[in-house]
Order: structure tokens, then C-alpha cells, then sequence
């Protein structure tokens, strides 16, 4: 008879991982992000609203207690662009350092919830990775995905790019701005698709917004300078910390409480 070794639970990972007695006072300027897909991606690509970026770095509560946030956002659509995170689109945040159990909510994680705890451990394995190499050099922003505006076939031979990006893309290219846009033109689903930050002008006819997943990095870790979760990127506005939009600092304290006594 051969016997075999069963596969470590998460559960097992986490307690590997995180279970220790020693943990951090001090938070360290180190943040991780990855994504969910919450509807189909063809070609690489999937509707912004069903996109779901995570992030997870450390948030100081008390002097004896760092937190190890883990949050979702939502994108939303807004002229001239798209808002990732943000008031009103955090759809979720964790402590990573509370131990998961069955049907848990507040700050500890689901452990029922296979998919977003893989991806909380995966990424505090990238990052305690990225900690121990003294010689790798970290990026400063975090990279969001290439956006895409959708418009009809009829309505695409009316648009025209502007902004810039485009100026400046064409200016390093050498090519003039309506040949980059004929060039970078692709269509997707029976739709006409151009880079957003070059047509967002046009965004009361786009009918959609991708993003393009085909090489954007499953894993990524960026240093995290002070306010170092928000800004601009073309254009997106992103806003990327757990309490962007709660909106009441009163309740700030209770919130800390209770993650203290949950731990």
C-alpha cells in the first residue's frame, strides 16, 4: 500500500505563515497587489465592474499592534475616466494576521472563502519574499491594468484621440497621434476598442471599459511611500486605502477595538 501525504489546508498555510507568537510593531513600508476576476475574461480581457484589485500592506492600530490589511476595490466609471477604490468602493477589508475561521465577517477572514484567502497568503509570501532580497529594487507606484473604451463600429469612425498620453506617446514614437490611434486600434465582442487615456474625452459614447489582464502581473509589490496609495495614472484616479469613504472618524476608534479584541 503507498501511502500518500496529504496537501496542507490553508488553514495550515496561515497558521505557517502568520500563526506565530512574534508579530511586527512597527508596519513595514512594503504593499502587495493582486486581483479577482468576478466575471469572464476573453482575450485577456474583462469589464472593468468585474474587476476586483486587493491590496494588502500594514496598518499601524496601537504601538504594540500592527494590522496586515487585505482590501478589495471596485472600479467605477466617471467622466473622463475611471476611479479605482475610492469613497463608496471598498468592498472589503481584512486583517490577514487574525486567523481565518468558518463564516467569519468583520475584519477576520472566511475560511470557507478559498479564493480570497489563497490570495491574501499568496501575497504576503511575494511580499516577505521581496523583504528578504537586500538587492531588488522596488517599484514606487503600483502598475494598474492598460484600460480600453468600447464604442459601436458606427459611432469608433467619429472618434478622435487627445490628451496627454497621446502627445506624449506620439512625441517619443515619431508617428503622428491619429496613426498611433488606427494602430493601436483592436476590436473585441463586435466592438471597436482604443487605449482610454486617449479617448476618454469621448466617454459619454463608450459603452464599456475593459481592463487587459493578458500581461498584467497576478502578483506585485510596491514600496509604499507616504500616501503612496492614492493618486493618478492616466486616467484613473485610484484610491487604495482600507477607510477611503468611511467618512466618519468617530468611529475610527471603535473600529480599532474591535480588531484588538478580535486578535
Amino acid at each position: 500500500m503507498i501511502a500518500t501525504l496529504e496537501q496542507p489546508s490553508l488553514l495550515d498555510e496561515w497558521r505557517t505563515c502568520l500563526g506565530g507568537r512574534h508579530r511586527p510593531t512597527e508596519p513595514r513600508p512594503l504593499a502587495a497587489m493582486g486581483y479577482l476576476a468576478n466575471g469572464p475574461v476573453h482575450d485577456g480581457l474583462i469589464e472593468i465592474e468585474h474587476l476586483t484589485l486587493v491590496v494588502l500592506y500594514e496598518e499601524s492600530l496601537t504601538p504594540q499592534y500592527s494590522a496586515l490589511r487585505l482590501a478589495g476595490f471596485a472600479a467605477k466609471r466617471i467622466p473622463w475616466g475611471i476611479r479605482l477604490g475610492g469613497p463608496g468602493q471598498c468592498l472589503f477589508c481584512k486583517d490577514l494576521r487574525l486567523q481565518p475561521v468558518p463564516g467569519a465577517n468583520g475584519y477576520r477572514l472566511d475560511l470557507d472563502n478559498t479564493e480570497l484567502l489563497s490570495l491574501g497568503l499568496a501575497l504576503n509570501q511575494e511580499r516577505n519574499r521581496h523583504m528578504r532580497s537586500e538587492k531588488r529594487r522596488f517599484q514606487e507606484h503600483p502598475r494598474l491594468p492598460k484600460l480600453w473604451a468600447a464604442f459601436r463600429p458606427a459611432d469608433a469612425t467619429q472618434i478622435t484621440g487627445d490628451g496627454p498620453e497621446l502627445t506624449a506617446y506620439a512625441t517619443k514614437t515619431g508617428l503622428a497621434p491619429e496613426v498611433l490611434l488606427e494602430r493601436l486600434r483592436r476590436e473585441h465582442g463586435g466592438l471597436v476598442l482604443h487605449p482610454l487615456a486617449w479617448v476618454s474625452h469621448h466617454w459619454q459614447q463608450a459603452l464599456a471599459v475593459f481592463a487587459d489582464l493578458e500581461r498584467y502581473p497576478q502578483r506585485q509589490v510596491f514600496y509604499l511611500r507616504r500616501d503612496g496609495l492614492t493618486g493618478f495614472h492616466d486616467a484613473v484616479e485610484f484610491d487604495f486605502r482600507s477607510n477611503a469613504g468611511t467618512g466618519n472618524r468617530r468611529r475610527s476608534g471603535r473600529r480599532r477595538k474591535l480588531a484588538l479584541a478580535a486578535a
